[in-house]
């Protein structure tokens, strides 16, 4: 047999020693979800080895440029699915991945998510005054978890909806680390977003679901372009689900059937979808909505109802609610706004339409008498107008409507919540 010489020996040992090395850090990142990146290591190796793929690496990290990491770098493995997770320890304790801030310890991180430094200690086996990393990959308990950090670029956290009902608005929060410019759309709708705090770090954005989407699972994405130019986007799934919608027709008088010509009935839809396809990028409003009319005035046809004319194609379900009530009855401001548009139409009648901020517009149709006018700023319970019976009517009644980004969704809803949720 052929004796090896020494340099080949070291060459074998070493060869082993890196193998060796590598198994080790890809066990553990098996283990605990996490993988320090060794001297030769590329990221399009890394994804190989664990089966997973580069853009998963890049969005689970927030890595800008996939062909800059560096050697000592942790980075979080993500799922088959995207996500990061760790799995139950020992205890029997299931834990979540959090990550070490600077000055660190075990005590001051547990002190931190108000857990029990020895129980930090024995999830990571470590002691209680183990020095930590900024930026470590630490376990703590799931009930002691904040919202997930991404570490997806400058985003930290998606509060996304599971699931929205057909009509509804679902809210989509997320949270940043420096103030950037969001993108988002669920399926073919952008949304846009709003910013909540001074900082500009917390934004959400309203997700509107037309009535008629058809059930199923949607794509939600959401990103921000990088001062690269690179586009960093994470996709979510949202369940539409079927509305509690019945069916009404509509038989209107021969009279007013005479004067809803297929041309006015286009006509005056391009109008008002040139009004409220407008975009004011700040919320006029932080409150609930209140009711645009009297308590005493009962629901008489609600939102989302399917819907046949006995003339002209008006549309195929309910946009909006009406109030069953009598001539001259006054119609409120629900919320501050901006009269974007107040004159008589053929359909609507005797109209006039509120600008919200954020892509959010209010409509009331059907007025006896206008009381505003294009331009003016008005606060919650100003009188926009009178009930009344004026264009495509079978009765004195207000239709009450309401558009987000122009999809028409239920307006009752924001009587019911408020437009967003702020943190205590």
């Amino acid at each position: 047999m052929e004796r090896l010489s020494k340099p080949a020996i070291r060459s074998a040992l070493f060869v082993a020693v890196f193998l060796a090395l590598c198994w080790s850090q890809s066990l553990r990142a098996q283990q605990d979800g996490v993988y320090t990146v060794a001297p030769g290591d590329t990221l399009g190796a890394i994804a190989v080895r664990f089966g997973v793929t580069v853009e998963a690496l890049v969005a689970a990290n927030g890595i800008e440029d996939p062909n800059r990491i560096r050697v000592g770098q942790v980075l979080l493995i993500p799922g088959a699915d995207g996500s990061v997770s760790a799995p139950e320890t020992v205890t029997g304790i299931p834990t979540a991945v959090v990550r070490a801030q600077a000055g660190d310890d075990i005590a001051v991180l547990a002190a931190r998510y108000g857990e029990d430094p020895a129980l930090i200690a024995e999830l990571n086996a470590t002691t209680t005054t183990h020095r930590l990393f900024p930026g470590q990959p630490v376990l703590v308990p799931t009930r002691a978890a904040p919202p997930p950090r991404l570490n997806f670029g400058a985003i930290l956290t998606i509060d996304a909806p599971d699931s929205i009902v057909q009509g509804r608005t679902g809210r989509l929060y997320v949270t940043t680390s420096r103030p950037v410019a969001l993108f988002g759309r669920l399926s073919d709708q952008p949304l846009h977003f709003n910013i909540l705090d001074a900082q500009g770090l917390v934004q959400f954005a309203f997700v509107p679901v037309n009535a008629l989407q058809e059930p199923g699972v949607y794509t939600l994405e959401v990103g921000y372009t990088t001062a690269r130019g690179v586009d960093l986007k994470r996709t979510f799934p949202v369940n539409v689900v079927a509305g509690p919608y019945g069916y009404q027709e509509i038989v209107v008088t021969q009279e007013k059937a005479d004067v809803l010509t297929s041309d006015v009935v286009a006509a005056e839809r391009e109008r008002v979808v040139a009004v409220w396809s407008q975009y004011t990028p700040f919320l006029l409003w932080r409150e609930r909505f209140r009711r645009p009319i009297s308590a005493d005035y009962p629901t008489t046809s609600p939102f989302g109802q399917r819907r046949t004319y006995s003339v002209a194609d008006i549309g195929n379900f309910h946009a909006g609610q009406d109030f069953g009530a009598p001539e001259g009855a006054l119609i409120f401001a629900p919320a501050p706004g901006i009269v974007v548009l107040a004159e008589p139409l053929a359909v609507r009648g005797n109209a006039v339409i509120l600008d919200h901020g954020g892509g959010v517009f209010t409509g009331y149709w059907h007025m006896s008498e206008i009381k505003v006018a294009p331009g003016m700023r008005v606060e919650t319970g100003d009188v926009l107008g009178l009930v009344g019976n004026t264009g495509l009517s079978t009765g004195s009644h207000l239709h009450w409507e309401l558009r987000i980004d122009g999809v028409a969704v239920d307006p009752m809803q924001f009587l019911e919540e408020p437009p967003f949720e702020m943190a205590e």
